[in-house]
């Protein structure tokens, strides 16, 4: 059952990560981790939309956002945070020795993941600030994915513009491997900027650990989903109550 108009993937994490070791080993597809920030963008933003109908699947990467799909009845097994799934992957990618490209992140992250996983090789572009916005650079980015065969595509420049580029790459019909909008991740993975602590990531409060670490950018943009988000989650009920008395009067 959609909610907010998307299909969510239901299964578990370990489900999740057989799935896509195998969907790697084909034809390019691409996976999207929606979360509030997401829902609130979704109502706007065309080009988004557009995305997140071709993917592949469709994670849930929110620990608060979980119990309201699930009270919408979308039977989601758990929240799998992008960079949780991130760090599975990897492990799997460096114990297997495949490829992964990155558009984004700075080198002094992409070297300290070198040290860290010595058997992945690890193709590595990062496009200008405003790139999305320049055809010119979004083909240099595509043409990487494509000129850098990988069982992992991950795209690491933020949202909206990591699920753009993922479609753009998609509409190549060129490329292979599974590709992943995971933002921020390979940044935690490093160690560049610190993750919440599990007793934190537990208790669902990952959200505020961020805001203290990067609270000039994250607070008003919290903030104002929070506000944004309330509106829509209550009109979701409402069609969901309506459409139960409208099979009921049947």
């Amino acid at each position: 059952m959609k909610v907010f108009d998307i299909e969510f993937y239901r299964g578990d994490k370990a489900s999740l990560v057989r799935e896509l070791s195998e969907a790697s080993q084909n034809d390019y597809s691409y996976i999207v981790t929606p979360n509030v920030n997401h829902i609130v963008q979704l109502e706007h933003n065309k080009e988004l939309r557009r995305a997140y109908s071709h993917a592949s699947l469709r994670i849930c990467d929110s620990k608060i956002l979980l119990p309201v799909l699930n009270r919408l009845k979308a039977n989601i097994a758990e929240a799998i945070p992008g960079s949780t799934l991130t760090e599975s992957l990897v492990e799997v990618a460096n114990r297997e020795g495949w490829a992964i490209t990155v558009i984004g992140c700075e080198d002094d992250v992409i070297s300290t993941l070198r040290g860290m996983y010595p058997n992945i090789v690890f193709n590595h572009h990062n496009p200008p600030m405003g790139f999305i916005d320049n055809p010119l650079e979004v083909e240099r980015c595509v043409s990487f994915v494509v000129q850098h065969p990988a069982r992992l595509i991950f795209f690491s420049v933020g949202c909206p513009r990591q699920e753009a580029l993922a479609l753009k790459v998609y509409e190549s019909e060129q490329a292979v491997g599974v590709g992943l909008c995971v933002g921020a991740s390979l940044n935690f993975l490093s160690g560049k900027i610190q993750r919440a602590p599990e007793w934190m990531q537990h208790l669902s409060l990952e959200w505020l650990h961020r805001i203290c670490m990067e609270p000039r950018r994250l607070v008003k943009r919290y903030v104002v989903d929070a506000y944004r988000v309330f509106p829509i989650i209550v009109r979701q009920f409402k069609n969901k109550q309506s459409l139960y008395v409208g099979r009921a009067q049947q």
